[in-house]
């Protein structure tokens, strides 16, 4: 039976009993559970209103006063909501999403200590003897709002610093699983995702810093007074702003724009890593028969599409480009094409050519006339890091040989007036590359992606997840075109349209074309994200950085007054 005995402040009451005794363990608890209600807010669940609360249960605890065991609490937390929403990822073999997710986790890990760290000075603060000319009136009234503040800013901070440190993994930011709301997804136009993942986190500091105002603290002690949930101002004074941000979401396309009919191929092949003949020519005879069909109807398209590495051979190769002259021969169109090409440098050995994994693009009579070739390559697929130093990592993990970066954003001119950045599979997670590709004149974005390595999994859901955002940053039309699912349309705000699923029951792994009428106009204007790129960004971590250096001076004072008080007197 939980006792309740009198402390020495008249206004405080201890708890005492088994449950609240047990600390750590709730937390560890408490840390699964918000890491599991974070995967749901993601593909293949897609719970996305749990992305407001989903941190509410480790939040709302108590947090540890030793930094160790909020680091243990933190990569805990951290490690699940990895592991469960990069399960896709083991399709691949070794394990490959339970491996990442041990650097993935060490974000969250940060974020909890640091934040945590705030939360003890604060509550020392608050003490009885402890002195508090040291902390604001303002901070003392509204504690729960500075580590809202706090706490939004350093998720945001570290959410960048993840994007492109190590070559960067921006995969799964918070922001992202709202990527079925348009009114909120048009806000990236200002702030990029970071906007939406400075909301969401806020939203859970907010419902847990309230919440935690009913609990005891760490040592069981439970001061009854009359709630202050001034962090739900946070709420109260952001959400208006994202409202009023969302009202540009759906604007009607100009109606006098030219248009340029797209015919998307999708054939839902299984890849592998070593392609062998038999599933070259299953991908070859695929593709061109899907193409024949599809343009034999009328009207007929502008361009046909096929998504990256359509054909699993370079494009030299005798038999590929033998068909290919035939093909195009036969259907007398511009075609877009995702393949590697090889491509000898000065000077180089016409044995050993480099390899590209390119974008290429054909006119009607099969004439190549521009191209793109991939700029950020995929670490351990496309390239292995210092592989020349782990031969046998490259003998165990690698494709047989590294890919060449590309130099350039190329853009690639279309009929009727288009200018096209082609992003290749996972350069869409990385919203500098569409940036820059827009701000070099594309009035058209496209994904060109082979996302069937992951066979039937949430892979190809979550890649689209990520796209949606570039179509509202630099507000342009996106064409996706997968290899296996997820072809679709995304309109400049953020809205998925148009997309290719079996008709018969919706499943959209499937085999088929579908034609996209996409607009050619320059109305769309320059965005602020496209002008000033991730300045948000930037802000929040000089923020959270300044904050972070203050906390820690503030501590190392109290030590120094510490010591100082225990040192012996001179003699």
């Amino acid at each position: 039976m939980t006792e309740v005995s009198a402390h020495s402040q008249p206004e405080q009451l201890t708890v005492k009993g088994k449950f609240w005794s047990r600390m750590p363990v709730w937390r560890l608890l408490a840390a699964v559970v918000s890491g599991v209600l974070f995967s749901l807010a993601f593909p293949p669940a897609g719970l996305s209103w749990l992305g407001w609360c989903c941190y509410v249960p480790l939040l709302a605890l108590p947090v540890s006063p030793r930094w160790g065991r909020r680091l243990l609490t933190g990569y805990a937390w951290g490690y699940l909501q990895s592991a469960l929403s990069l399960l896709w990822l083991n399709e691949v073999g070794f394990g490959a999403g339970w491996l990442l997710a041990l650097y993935c986790a060490c974000y969250p890990a940060v974020w909890y200590v640091l934040w945590g760290a705030l939360v003890n000075w604060l509550r020392q603060r608050q003490e009885p003897g402890q002195a508090d000319a040291s902390l604001p009136a303002a901070c003392r009234r509204a504690d729960g709002l500075l580590l809202v503040l706090y706490g939004a800013c350093l998720w945001v901070g570290l959410e960048w610093w993840r994007s492109w440190f190590l070559t960067g993994f921006p995969w799964n930011q918070l922001g992202i699983c709202q990527f079925e709301h348009p009114r909120l997804v048009v806000s990236a136009a200002w702030c990029g995702v970071y906007g939406l993942s400075f909301l969401l986190i806020g939203s859970n500091l907010a419902l847990a810093g309230t919440l935690g105002q009913l609990l005891p603290d760490a040592q069981g002690r439970f001061t009854p007074h009359r709630l202050r949930p001034w962090s739900l101002l946070f709420l109260a004074l952001s959400l208006p702003v994202f409202w009023l941000w969302g009202r540009g979401a759906g604007q009607a396309i100009p109606a006098d724009a030219p248009t340029i009919r797209v015919l998307a191929v999708q054939g839902n092949i299984p890849m592998c890593r070593f392609w062998s003949d038999e599933e070259f020519q299953l991908a070859l005879d695929t593709y061109s028969q899907l193409t024949i069909d599809s343009t034999a109807q009328e009207p007929r398209p502008d361009l046909i599409l096929w998504p990256e590495c359509a054909v699993p051979a370079p494009r030299q190769y005798p038999p590929y480009a033998s068909a290919l002259a035939k093909l195009q021969a036969q259907v007398r169109l511009p075609m877009l094409i995702g393949a590697t090409d090889l491509r000898v440098p000065p000077g180089g050995n016409p044995q050993e050519p480099n390899v590209f994994n390119s974008a290429l693009l054909f006119d009607a009579q099969g004439r190549l006339t521009a191209a793109y070739d991939k700029i950020h390559r995929v670490p351990f697929g496309e390239y292995v890091p210092f592989g020349k130093y782990f031969p046998w990592l490259v003998d165990m993990i690698g494709m047989g040989r590294d890919l060449t970066p590309g130099r350039s954003y190329t853009l690639l001119p279309l009929p009727q007036g288009g200018l096209v950045g082609v992003n290749i599979c996972f350069e869409d997670v990385f919203p500098e590359i569409s940036r820059a590709f827009t701000r070099r004149g594309a009035n058209l974005l496209m994904t060109i992606t082979n996302d069937s390595w992951y066979r039937e999994s949430a892979g190809s859901r979550q890649h689209l997840s990520h796209v949606v955002f570039r179509a509202a940053e630099c507000r342009r039309p996106l064409l996706r075109s997968g290899n296996n699912s997820d072809t679709c349309l995304i309109t400049p705000f953020g809205e998925i349209t148009q997309y290719l699923d079996n008709p018969q029951d919706g499943n959209p792994f499937f085999r088929g074309f579908a034609c996209y009428s996409l607009p050619i106009t320059d109305a769309w204007g320059e965005t602020f994200y496209t002008r000033h790129g991730n300045v948000f960004a930037w802000l929040n971590f000089a923020v959270a950085a300044l904050l972070t250096a203050a906390l820690a001076a503030f501590r190392f004072r109290r030590h120094a007054k510490l010591l100082k008080a225990i040192a012996p007197e001179d003699a």
